[in-house]
């Protein structure tokens, strides 16, 4: 296999994003499989202490520092030069890094057994439940500190060369081998510490399939070199580093914040029914967040190589497609979601509105920022916004905290949203604008924009709350498709309507217009 390919970024971009959907719909119908038979074999405490400890580890994360970020960023202009040795240089140094961080991370876990019981509400009767917290806490940090050793740098260098289908394909697989693996534990064994820990099996296979495959596609690039990374370089990463530490603390705190308040101020089952709505929740925000992951290395070709007219150009087209994208999920989220937990476990297990509504709107959020911060990514824009990371974790801390006592769970949510839109929404694009655009449109251009585009997003998820309630059919899976048909086709329609002048529309069409012209050509071929 070569080591680089010339293939344009369009078509890299379409496979990746073809490969991530496909591959996250399997995922999130095995997920959805699995929590059914988890729920129906083992009970709502049980997801609460597996989703309190999932967040537990996120915390820990920490101590990859972004380093995967770097890593990316670093990688594009090696490969697009075909540089090998500095892509030697560059992977014998992660691969060390990790190997630190693996290290630091299981000692930090073992660190915070002893506090275990602080951070549990119901720790006390975790033993009627034959839940060893000490034991399957070493366990999540055993799967977790696997992924640093065996993979993480190797399956960099696929990703950063636009090839992320090989790694999807085959998380893909082994995911698909997990669920049912766990799936037959449970309903067998209905044992907790054997669901959790076959886990780690299949984290170590996937890790071991993708080191060899990496291997094998850069033979070169995973030679022996005596060379190192120069210590000015060193020192260089380190600052960007901090910087990127930062943001990650700023991501991990504001998604595991919820669930540690949660469990310290109310209980685990109010954490395992919001884990419920939590699965939905990640399975569109991780199904969307793919199709940026997928184009990230693209997008990291393209600020390498194009001009900043161009450059800007996309960033408005990425924005747009952004709000359309997370505009038409936040107003899904809000008039579908209890139909789909009152379908899918029973009514018992729903939380009132305004809960659905407040996820909807910070999936809306949490798109807007996923489009920044893939943006920050591929121009560098560490060290330029480090300060505001700390903003966001500030306000979501103070705010879910405050507001916990009087509004329970719908307040905690709300300190994410306060968060989001604060610290990432109107900081974010000010330092991209001037720090890398240098000025060229003026910012308020963009808040203008974003502040119709959610006005929009505000209108039409108000008529069609209004709508999906007119119709209730007497069954609910009919009700739930046509509440699904009516969400899923409304925004799309009226921005294309609304914007069909506007520049991105026709940035998008032109796009469009390529990948059908490429297939036809590709099936007259054949």
């Amino acid at each position: 296999m070569k080591l680089f390919s010339a293939d344009n970024r369009t078509k890299k971009s379409t496979i990746n994003a073809s490969a991530e959907i496909v591959g996250q719909l399997t995922n999130i119908i095995l997920s959805f499989v699995s929590r059914t038979v988890f729920i129906h074999t083992l009970g709502s405490a049980y997801l609460g202490i597996n989703g309190l400890f999932a967040d537990i580890l996120r915390m820990l994360s920490l101590t990859e520092m972004g380093l995967d970020t770097a890593i990316n960023f670093k990688l594009y202009k090696p490969l697009a030069e075909k540089d090998t040795q500095r892509l030697q240089i560059l992977m014998k140094f992660y691969a060390t890094a990790y190997r630190i961080i693996a290290a630091v991370f299981v000692v930090l876990g073992i660190c915070i057994i002893p506090f275990l019981p602080f951070l549990i509400k119901d720790y006390d009767t975790l033993p009627d439940l034959n839940i060893n917290a000490t034991l399957i806490f070493l366990l999540y940090i055993a799967q977790s500190a696997s992924s640093y050793l065996f993979s993480a740098s190797k399956a960099a260098i696929i990703k950063a060369d636009q090839k992320m289908y090989i790694t999807t394909i085959i998380g893909t697989i082994v995911n698909i081998f997990k669920n049912l693996t766990q799936i037959l534990i449970l309903i067998v064994f209905n044992n907790f510490t054997a669901y959790t820990a076959i886990t780690i099996v299949f984290v170590i296979v996937q890790n071991i399939i993708i080191a060899v495959i990496a291997k094998k596609m850069y033979p070169i690039v995973f030679r022996y070199t005596e060379k190192r990374i120069s210590k000015a370089e060193v020192k260089d990463t380190i600052k960007d580093l901090g910087a990127l530490f930062v943001y990650k603390v700023n991501s991990v705190v504001i998604k595991a914040t919820d669930n540690l308040v949660l469990s310290s101020f109310i209980g685990l089952v109010t954490v395992g029914l919001y884990s419920n709505y939590l699965l939905i929740y990640s399975a569109i925000s991780v199904t969307l967040s793919k199709i940026y992951s997928s184009v990230k290395a693209s997008m990291g070709n393209l600020f390498a190589t194009e001009s900043l007219e161009k450059q800007y150009s996309f960033f408005e087209f990425s924005n747009y497609i952004s709000v359309i994208i997370f505009g038409t999920a936040c107003i899904g989220m809000t008039v579908c979601c209890n139909d789909v937990i009152s379908l899918w476990l029973g009514s018992e297990y729903i939380i009132a509105q305004p809960l659905p509504l407040l996820i909807g709107i910070e999936l809306f959020f949490a798109g807007i920022k996923l489009n920044l911060g893939q943006i920050r990514t591929v121009t560098g824009l560490y060290r330029q916004m480090w300060f505001r990371p700390i903003i966001g974790i500030i306000i979501n801390i103070v705010v879910s905290i405050s507001l916990v006592f009087k509004f329970k769970i719908y307040g905690v949510i709300f300190g994410t949203i306060a968060s989001d839109f604060f610290a990432n929404f109107l900081i974010d694009p000010k330092v991209i604008h001037h720090s890398y655009f240098k000025d060229m449109i003026p910012v308020a251009e963009y808040y203008k924009k974003n502040a119709k585009y959610f006005l929009l997003v505000a209108f039409v998820g108000a008529a069609d709350y209004l709508l999906c309630s007119l119709i209730n059919t007497p069954y609910t899976v009919i009700n739930l498709l046509l509440h699904f048909i009516i969400c899923a086709c409304s925004f799309p329609g009226i921005c294309l309507l609304i914007y069909k002048n506007a520049e991105e529309n026709k940035y998008l069409f032109r796009i469009i217009k390529k990948i059908l012209s490429k297939k036809h050509k590709a099936k007259k071929g054949e």
